[in-house]
């Protein structure tokens, strides 16, 4: 890991775009898995074939959404 990705989490998650993410939200006791499209300065997210996971269960497809990056707790790649 290089130096700078530690000190600007943004370009880690800049490299995850094209890939299966799976992200929590503050307040919120479900989570979202969608395709990183992109991803700006302030870590606001676009996600595209997102779907609502709700206690390991697929709850609803949402399709493509933004999300507030001050909004999100966690950022996590899945597996491919």
């Amino acid at each position: 890991m290089y130096r700078d990705e530690k000190m600007f989490p943004n370009r880690r998650v800049q490299g995850m775009v094209g890939r299966q993410i799976h992200v929590e939200m503050k307040g919120e006791r479900c989570v979202l898995e969608g395709i990183l499209s992109s991803v700006d300065d302030y870590l606001n997210l676009h996600l595209s074939s997102a779907s609502e996971i709700q206690n390991g269960e697929r709850k609803r497809l949402l399709g493509s959404v933004v999300l507030r990056g001050n909004n999100v707790v966690l950022i996590n790649p899945m597996k491919e």
